[in-house]
């Protein structure tokens, strides 16, 4: 009986130890964003929103985005996305100025970003209010960043100057639907591709 207990106990330390370094090895290149306002004193120039990686791995497949008001939860609790642009990767402590913002510091909405790191698993960044909250998973709607039906739904940063005009791509909660199977600390996908995947249940408009 002693021998069993031990060999179980073995299993069970084994695990922990694949667990931890799981973990770890996760953290070792997770990125996190965060939106930042500069103000241009000081000789910094315009003054401007970045995207700042503040974590420990590039940040690759940006897409930033804006909402009237964000409750700063996980999923997206009545938040209708618009506006979604596709960035550049950010390496870890590397911004990007997020000029089509303009120079206003007060800008009336909710800002949120997704993104993956090396091993395409989804995070997502929320800003409302002065105050940022990130989250493991996809919290925002599930654009696809290539053309599908033979458009495409998101516009790349460097097309974008301004955001004079109607608003684009817009999604309401109603038209995002998730993997019922997913646990909702994902939100509506854990990593790009997969069975997770959404990308072919998009539809525009809300």
């Amino acid at each position: 009986m002693l021998t069993v207990l031990i060999s179980v106990l073995a299993v069970l330390v084994s695990l922990g130890s694949l667990a931890v370094s799981y973990a770890s090895d996760r953290r070792s290149h997770m990125p996190v964003l965060q939106f930042m306002w500069e103000s241009g004193q000081g000789g910094t120039g315009q003054p401007k929103w970045w995207l700042v990686n503040v974590g420990t791995g590039p940040a690759s497949n940006v897409v930033v985005a804006q909402t009237e008001r964000t409750g700063l939860t996980r999923g997206l609790n009545g938040e209708v996305w618009f506006n979604p642009v596709l960035v550049p990767s950010i390496p870890a402590g590397g911004k990007l100025a997020l000029t089509w913002l303009g120079g206003t510091m007060g800008l009336d909405c909710g800002l949120g970003a997704s993104y993956t790191d090396v091993e395409r698993y989804f995070y997502t960044t929320k800003c409302g209010d002065d105050v940022s909250m990130f989250f493991v998973g996809l919290h925002l709607p599930r654009w696809p960043l290539l053309k599908l039906h033979g458009a495409k739904a998101v516009k790349t940063w460097w097309g974008v100057e301004d955001l004079s005009g109607p608003p684009w791509s817009s999604v309401a909660p109603a038209r995002a639907r998730r993997r019922r199977w997913l646990p909702r600390r994902f939100g509506f996908a854990r990593r790009m591709g997969g069975w997770a995947d959404p990308v072919l249940l998009y539809r525009g408009g809300e």
